[in-house]
């Protein structure tokens, strides 16, 4: 594997989300220029519309570079998203990726209040640069309230995503853990079956009498959802499948008995 693809997974493992893309993500992957050209040229018009400036050749110049770097962007980041999906696809990795997001520890408090900090700050910047063009108040206190209104519905919105697709993540296949127990019979049912029992060990842990499975249920979902991978690197064969519904039998067992 080239350097650059190594970084590439590198850059993604840390910054992606885990996942899965959407059919309307592949969907633009799949035209990178056309998603290039269309964003590039909507940003320069807004931009322009925005600061009034459609007669104006310094704006339009202005406008003309922001569309030009975010469609090339964009497109970059499409060819990317292609690629990337092809790779995990190609090598058995999605459902580690997948895994690993969905067991990731939320940000802690302090890190939260700077990240909206920031946001906020960036916000508040851009109604303060917009404001004197589009006849809105200008000030110390209206640019701030305009940037914390837009932060809190930006916020409300991606914590409602979030919250629906991990519901329809472990919802999709059984109603509760003990039906997905059952209903275990692959090493992929055996994947999500391990992430649902690891989130239902921290979101109900009265429910679990063992309380000490934690750190075993998330290393043993990354191992075996990364087993093809793990064996492909080091150029062996993956062994035969073992009794996968036995498995997931002898969890729902540990979760009760010490």
């Amino acid at each position: 594997m080239r350097r650059w693809e190594k970084a590439l997974l590198a850059v993604d493992r840390v910054l992606g989300t885990g996942e899965p893309p959407s059919r309307a993500e592949l969907a633009a992957a799949r035209h990178p220029v056309r998603v290039g050209v269309t964003s590039g040229t909507a940003m320069a018009v807004g931009f322009a519309a925005t600061l009034s400036g459609f007669d104006d050749p310094v704006i339009l110049f202005q406008a003309t570079l922001l569309g030009a770097g975010l469609g090339l962007i964009l497109w970059a980041a499409c060819r990317n998203a292609r690629w990337l999906h092809a790779h995990y696809v190609r090598t058995g990795r999605y459902e580690e990726v997948r895994q690993k997001a969905l067991r990731a520890k939320p940000l802690s408090r302090r890190a939260v209040i700077l990240q909206m900090l920031g946001a906020w700050a960036v916000t508040s910047g851009m109604f303060w640069l917009i404001a004197p063009y589009k006849d809105l108040p200008r000030g110390w206190l209206w640019s701030p309230a305009f940037g914390a209104a837009l932060l809190a519905f930006v916020y409300a919105a991606a914590s409602l995503k979030q919250k629906r697709s991990r519901r329809r993540f472990f919802v999709a296949t059984a109603a509760n853990l003990d039906d997905q127990a059952v209903a275990v019979t692959t090493r992929e049912d055996f994947v999500v079956f391990l992430a649902a029992a690891l989130a239902d060990l921290r979101d109900r842990p009265e429910e679990w009498e063992n309380r000490t499975l934690g750190n075993f249920l998330e290393a043993w979902g990354a191992w075996v959802g990364d087993m093809p991978g793990w064996y492909a690197n080091r150029g062996e064969v993956v062994p035969e499948q073992p009794d996968w519904h036995l498995l997931a039998a002898m969890v729902m067992a540990a979760r009760i008995y010490e």
